[in-house]
C-alpha cells in the first residue's frame, strides 16, 4: 500500500504526460485547419478555371465550340478528382444556334426572346445569346465528415453574354 501512495505522488514525467496529451488536440485541430483550407483552395481553383472558360467564350464570340470550353476547364481546374461540366446557350444545350433569350438576375433561368438586343421584360436588360458553364466537382475530405464541406460537392457557374 505504501509503494502505491508513493507511485501516486510521483511528479517526474508529468510534463511529458502533458504535453502528449496537448499535442493530440493540438495535432487534430491543425488537421481540421488543413482540410477546410484544402477544401477553399479546391473551390478557388475550380472557380478560376471556370471564370477563364467564360472570357475565353467571350473572345470567342461563339457558343459553338463547347467541347474546347470544357476541355479548357478539365485541364485547368487542378481539383483531386475530374469536374463535370455543363454548358448551356439561352437555357438549352444548342450553342451557336443564333438564338437570344432574357436570363433572370435572381433565378439565372433563361427565356426566349423575340429578337436581340431587345428590352427584357420589366427590367432594362436587354436580350443576348447568353452562355452558362456550370462544373461540378466531388472533394474528399480527410478528416470533417462532407456535410460540412456541401456534401462533398464543389460546384462553380459562371454566365457570359456571347453577342
Amino acid at each position: 500500500m505504501t509503494r502505491l501512495k508513493a507511485f501516486l505522488r510521483e511528479t517526474r514525467g508529468v510534463a511529458t504526460i502533458e504535453f502528449a496529451l496537448a499535442s493530440l488536440f493540438l495535432f487534430g485541430t491543425i488537421m481540421v485547419a488543413l482540410d477546410f483550407g484544402y477544401n477553399a483552395q479546391q473551390k478557388l481553383k475550380l472557380g478560376s478555371a471556370v471564370e477563364q472558360a467564360a472570357l475565353i467564350a467571350y473572345n470567342q464570340q461563339t457558343g459553338s465550340n463547347t467541347s474546347t470550353i470544357s476541355n479548357f476547364i478539365v485541364a485547368a481546374a487542378g481539383t483531386q478528382n475530374t469536374p463535370t461540366v455543363t454548358i448551356t446557350c439561352n437555357g438549352t444545350t444548342n450553342c451557336g444556334d443564333g438564338k437570344c433569350s432574357c436570363i433572370n438576375a435572381t433565378t439565372g433561368t433563361f427565356s426566349l426572346a423575340g429578337s436581340c438586343n431587345a428590352t427584357c421584360g420589366s427590367s432594362s436588360a436587354t436580350s443576348g445569346n447568353y452562355m452558362k458553364i456550370v462544373a461540378t466537382a466531388t472533394y474528399n475530405s480527410v478528416l470533417v465528415p462532407d456535410k460540412y464541406f456541401n456534401g462533398g460537392n464543389l460546384t462553380s457557374m459562371a454566365v457570359v453574354r456571347l453577342q
